[in-house]
């Protein structure tokens, strides 16, 4: 009888192993049709979020189109009309930035100022991040009329505003901020305190070309 009791004791062991094993083999299964979900889920947030950028691009792309097509429109003089006189000085200067950097740099068109009160622009050249020294000449010219307003009116300031192509693009984004640091830099150096220099990137803004504006404002 006592043989019989340890023969009998020992019949679960193997439905033991059987459930368990079961149990490992569901447990791998659901483990590899869940990586195989998130693969395919993957691929599907992949494809979405390039269609959502291609459309995004295209529809700035329309954008900008759409501001450009006006603008020739109105510049397009009507037929048989005579030709218009400018009467007023221009308020925007706008100044060549060869840079540094580029071997480009000595062959870059002469800076061109003409007088302005309110707005100065500097053109940077492609990849130039650093105002070379003719451009600091040129905006060290400019910069007259908007010293004199700053000496007259202690509630002014410079706005150094960093605008560019594609500039929601974080790499655009560094690079104009270099640029606006180094006009910043230039203002320093002409002798304009650091609290009346406000810099920012215009985020709204996508010109054709990188650009650094340097404008007249009031202190908030």
């Amino acid at each position: 009888m006592a043989g019989g009791g340890k023969s009998g004791g020992g019949d679960y062991w193997p439905g033991f192993v059987d459930a368990l094993t079961n149990v490992v083999i569901a447990m791998v299964f659901v483990i590899v049709v869940l990586a195989i979900a998130l693969s395919f889920s993957a691929q599907i947030l992949a494809k979405r979020m390039a269609a959502k950028i291609a459309e995004q691009q295209a529809e700035l792309g329309r954008a900008r189109q759409a501001l450009i097509a006006p603008a020739a429109e109105k510049e397009k003089p009507a037929a048989g009309a005579p030709p218009q006189v400018e009467t007023q000085a221009p308020q925007r200067t706008r100044i060549a930035v060869a840079g540094n950097e580029a071997p480009l740099a000595a062959s870059a068109a002469a800076a061109k100022v003409r007088p302005a009160d309110h707005y100065l622009q500097l053109d940077f050249a492609p990849g130039a991040l650093t105002v070379d020294e003719k451009a600091a000449k040129a905006l060290a010219d400019a910069l007259a009329p908007l010293k004199a307003q700053l000496l007259a009116s202690p509630s002014s300031r410079l706005e150094v505003v960093a605008l560019g192509p594609e500039i929601h693009l974080s790499e655009n984004q560094r690079a104009a901020f270099i640029r606006a640091m180094a006009v910043r830099n230039e203002l320093l150096t002409q002798g304009i305190a650091g609290d009346r220099i406000v810099t920012r990137i215009d985020m709204k803004a996508s010109a054709p070309a990188p650009a650094v504006a340097v404008r007249l404002g009031e202190k908030p």
